[in-house]
């Protein structure tokens, strides 16, 4: 868990959060295969990551899930034996091509409304301790946060990116008065409008 949680903390981009789940859920819970999936925008299920699946598998069941967007506080599912549990003959047969018999379908949430899950996969069947629950739901709940946090950068520095773009083609400055502090920071377009040099300037000089 701390390498999961500094590895997540270490993370550039999107690939080496999904990296580091895989490497946590596969060491931490002896699983031999992993995935992780989200909704998209059209509140689809799909493969983000995996390992050891085959391509046929994960088209098989894309879009498979327990849950519906934005369904809240969803419990984990283990199946200790798929052939024994109440899926579609159709999933099991699916399931049991790939070689599998156990399966987990962990949650991941972002403010108590699932957005996605990871799975663990076990060739034969498995009793899934209370302590590998636990385990699961810990690491469920990081990753949950890693990618909440990734969103929010993307978006944040979509918003900047668009912002700027819109003050350079619209000829529109924009400033912010720090009034304890008595200073302006203006953008480069406003220094442009009002062709003055670029500087932090006081509300006085503004106003001269």
């Amino acid at each position: 868990l701390y390498r999961f949680t500094d590895r997540l903390c270490r993370a550039e981009s999107e690939a080496d959060v999904y990296n580091a789940a895989l490497d946590a859920i596969s060491g931490a819970l002896g699983c031999d295969r992993a995935s992780v999936l989200l909704f998209d925008e059209a509140g689809v299920m799909r493969f983000v990551a995996s390992r050891g699946l085959s391509p046929a598998y994960r088209a098989a069941v894309d879009g498979h899930s327990p849950w519906t967007p934005g369904d809240r506080d969803p419990a984990p599912i283990f199946v200790p034996d798929i052939m024994a549990s109440d899926e579609s003959e159709r999933l099991k047969r699916i399931v049991k091509d790939e070689g599998l018999t156990a399966l987990g379908f962990i949650p991941l949430t972002v403010e108590g409304a699932v957005i996605g899950k990871f799975m663990t996969y076990h060739d034969t069947a498995h009793h899934f301790s209370s302590a590998e629950r636990d385990l699961a739901i810990t690491i469920a709940r990081q990753l949950g946060f890693a990618i909440d946090r990734r969103r929010t950068d993307r978006t944040l520095h979509e918003s900047t990116e668009r912002l700027r773009l819109a003050t350079e083609a619209g000829k529109v400055g924009l400033w912010d008065w720090d009034i304890p502090g008595d200073s302006i920071l203006w953008t480069d377009s406003l220094y442009a409008i009002h062709g003055v040099g670029k500087r932090t300037q006081s509300f006085a000089q503004w106003l001269d």
